[in-house]
């Protein structure tokens, strides 16, 4: 294939995935937008980080904020590519963005995460996690494929759990880190 050839193949789809954009923008702001799934969405959001601002270990915010920003890059990049191998999609949405539900990734889960690992530090962080992975595959994906939020077309809960494990573990670790003791942090 030449250049020419596959620029324009390329544009052609691009072309294609703007106009899908404009279709799903305008079904998001004709029957999703200030619904019921939207301000549901809205305040799935701003409750999640509203409960972090109050319960969060003050001392400890720039290192579980640290942890958070991990989680939502992650979470945004496994989310792309599960949507994108057509594993799952959503619905009531609080963006009219591909492919994130952003309640979950930006939100919910880091929070989450967050709370978890400044909850009983004594506890070992691999049961943290898989406490953590099980309860969110097994009762948060299901509660919110019940309501319609997630719909899943190639992907099983179990899945689910260790990755949601393995998330919260780096989380963790990053939370642990030399960079956090107090004489570089002062």
């Amino acid at each position: 294939m030449e250049k020419s050839e596959k620029m324009e193949d390329v544009g052609r789809l691009f072309h294609q995935f703007h106009e899908l954009h404009v279709e799903y923008a305008q079904l998001w702001a004709d029957d999703t937008f200030l619904h019921w799934d939207w301000w549901i969405s809205t305040a799935l959001s701003l409750g999640a980080w509203g409960f972090w601002i109050f319960y969060r270990k003050k001392e400890s915010t720039h290192r579980l904020l640290y942890a958070g920003v991990f989680v939502i890059l992650i979470s945004v990049f496994l989310d792309y590519i599960g949507v994108a191998l057509g594993l799952w999609y959503y619905t009531g949405k609080l963006t009219p963005s591909f492919p994130a539900w952003l309640p979950f990734n930006f939100c919910m889960l880091p929070v989450s995460i967050m709370f978890l690992i400044q909850t009983k530090p004594h506890i070992a962080a691999w049961k943290k996690g898989l406490f953590f992975g099980a309860l969110t595959a097994f009762v948060g994906e299901p509660i919110f494929s019940w309501a319609g939020y997630y719909v899943l077309t190639g992907w099983h809960y179990a899945y689910s759990v260790p990755i949601y494990a393995l998330i919260f573990l780096f989380a963790d670790w990053l939370t642990k880190r030399d960079a956090y003791s107090d004489a570089c942090c002062k």
